[in-house]
């Protein structure tokens, strides 16, 4: 079992030497990773995304495109409970439950984070 933040290096290690999204994604799923192509909010790659519903990490591979009114993106899926405590990690989830929920609201200053991304 690994962390969320030596997942996302891994992840990040594949998009940074891969420029092509067809092999990236290629790449990604011989590792054994689970690849959607799902709605962002305003995202960038490398963001982690938080589902509190579905309790799945989403980790953006992809520059996101504009879809009717809403902004679509390849994402690397990882289930919550196939990672260890991400609570210690400093990666940026953009979910501002999963701060309340790991009692991570302050950010590095100690003032309250006002946006949807969140130092963890």
């Amino acid at each position: 079992m690994k962390t969320l933040e030596e997942v996302l290096k891994e992840v990040l290690e594949i998009v940074n030497t891969t420029h092509e999204i067809e092999a990236r994604l290629l790449q990604l799923k011989s590792l054994g990773y689970f690849i959607e192509y799902n709605w962002v909010k305003n995202g960038s790659i490398g963001d982690v995304y938080y589902m509190k519903r579905k309790q799945v990490y989403r980790i953006q591979i992809s520059v996101s495109e504009r879809c009717g009114n809403y902004d679509k993106a390849y994402c690397v899926v990882i289930p919550a409970s196939t990672v260890l405590n991400p609570s210690t990690e400093m990666i940026k989830i953009r979910n501002i439950s999963m701060a309340r929920k790991t009692r991570f609201i302050l950010d590095e200053s100690g003032v309250k984070n006002n946006n949807n991304s969140i130092k963890i």
